[in-house]
């Protein structure tokens, strides 16, 4: 299974941001639409991409009551994830966009890589208090999502979904117009 996860196409638009900020900054031009449209195309790929994320993941017994008030044993997985700490920055939550990323991190073997899409991983950024953010392939790539980029994304997020559910409400309504007319 992690074999089969490859973002080429997001690890491409990432350079070409990368590029273009480049180009932006060396020439000192003030115009950004060239690097608003590259950061849009790495976020909007960013969303639909499923990312490999290291875990140890671990059966723990535990002693569990049903509602008839039966005693059974249940295993309830729990994981551990890896984490990287930047000096400055603090702790993130690596992810890979392949297997071959993971490989170039130091890792003991137990760390087995999790198949997630983008809204699990932000979803386990933003419930976990000690870390600012993930970052996508910490040896390489190195682009980081800190805690409040992610928040700016979903509230981005929610507005869209907000007007396109007001879009589709008043195209579904009916066109009626009320006169007041007289019978002659």
């Amino acid at each position: 299974m992690a074999d089969e996860i490859r973002n080429d196409e997001l690890l491409q638009a990432i350079a070409d941001m990368r590029e273009t900020y480049k180009k932006t900054h060396e020439s000192g031009s003030d115009d950004h639409t060239a690097i608003n449209e590259a950061n849009t195309k790495v976020i909007n790929l960013t969303l639909h991409s499923n990312f490999l994320v290291p875990a140890v993941i671990s059966k723990n017994t535990q002693l569990v009551q049903d509602k008839d008030n039966h005693l059974k044993f249940e295993d309830k997985p729990q994981a551990r994830f890896m984490l990287v700490k930047h000096s400055q920055n603090g702790t993130f939550l690596p992810v890979f966009t392949d297997s071959e990323e993971f490989e170039k991190v130091p890792h003991d073997a137990e760390f087995q890589l999790v198949n997630m899409k983008f809204s699990d991983v932000a979803t386990l950024t933003e419930q976990t208090p000690t870390i600012n953010g993930f970052v996508i392939n910490p040896m390489t790539t190195n682009l980081p999502y800190t805690k409040e980029m992610l928040a700016g994304i979903k509230q981005t997020l929610i507005e869209a979904r907000d007007r396109k559910l007001k879009e589709q409400q008043a195209a579904a309504a009916p066109n009626i117009t009320v006169t007041s007319g007289e019978n002659k």
